[in-house]
């Protein structure tokens, strides 16, 4: 089983974190370990649900609010006026976002900043990948899919949380997303654990849940279809977000507890 990384975490698939041109050329072994590897596994196949055009609508179903309902419903008075402010220092419409719900609303927020600060969603390590294995014709197995990662934003218990911690994260992109790229292209995992949990785990306690149902609970079920995928494809090249890899519940942790060989490339 070889364990391919991807820079920051996102969290969801097709709407996540772009990829940046100094991660690209990938270095010679995580190319070739691809090419060795009888199937590829990411959190979900987006390039499929791009050319599904009955997934896209009810994607878009899952995005918006249907009805009277709005963002400003889902939101305590003070994360909403915190989103004003955001909006109204970058100029830009509240109309924009009322009719998203909270996890199109971060995401939106997000490619905008990281889009400003010259990402590029085309630039993935993930869509390289399955570009790849499409045109090679090499099994693609998804751990969740991008519809499947909507609904569990949509479904959480406190959204107000998400929102919150969003709006936080952004206010410091600019030092974070450096951060980010010099830590996962050295494999420091220590400093992502620091950057991407264990800091906003000290600031903020009463995140635990969100972080509970965004990293950790989807870890298990991540280790477990990876254990279910690896016989019938033996070595797995796998993809998912750097938060996912690091730490003692980590997707990595998990699998070296049942036994299986990983490699960190």
């Amino acid at each position: 089983m070889e364990g391919g990384q991807r820079g920051a975490d996102g969290l969801f698939a097709g709407l996540r974190t772009p990829g940046h041109t100094r991660l690209l050329p990938l270095r010679p072994q995580i190319e070739r370990a691809y090419a060795d590897s009888d199937a590829l596994v990411v959190e979900a196949d987006i390039l499929a649900a791009e050319a599904d055009m009955a997934l896209q609508q009810r994607i878009m179903l899952e995005s918006l609010y249907q009805g009277d309902r709005s963002l400003r419903d889902d939101l305590s008075p003070a994360t909403y006026r915190q989103l004003q402010d955001w909006l109204k220092r970058r100029q830009l419409p509240e109309a924009m976002f009322i009719r998203q719900r909270p996890a199109i609303a971060m995401v939106t927020l997000s490619m905008m900043e990281m889009q400003a600060l010259g990402l590029d969603p085309s630039l993935g390590i993930d869509r390289h990948f399955l570009k790849k294995a499409k045109r090679d014709g090499k099994p693609v197995v998804e751990l969740e899919g991008v519809l499947q990662q909507l609904q569990l934003l949509n479904n959480l218990e406190n959204p107000d949380l998400l929102l919150q911690q969003t709006l936080e994260q952004l206010e410091d992109i600019q030092s974070f997303v450096p951060q980010m790229t010099s830590a996962w292209k050295k494999g420091d995992t220590d400093l992502l654990y620091q950057l991407i949990i264990a800091d906003g785990l000290a600031e903020h306690p009463e995140y635990a849940p969100l972080y509970e149902t965004l990293f950790f609970r989807r870890n298990r079920l991540m280790a477990e279809k990876i254990a279910s995928a690896d016989p019938a494809h033996n070595p797995l090249f796998v993809i998912v977000g750097a938060g996912h890899l690091i730490g003692d519940k980590s997707v990595v942790a998990l699998l070296k507890k049942e036994g299986y060989k990983l490699q960190r490339l």
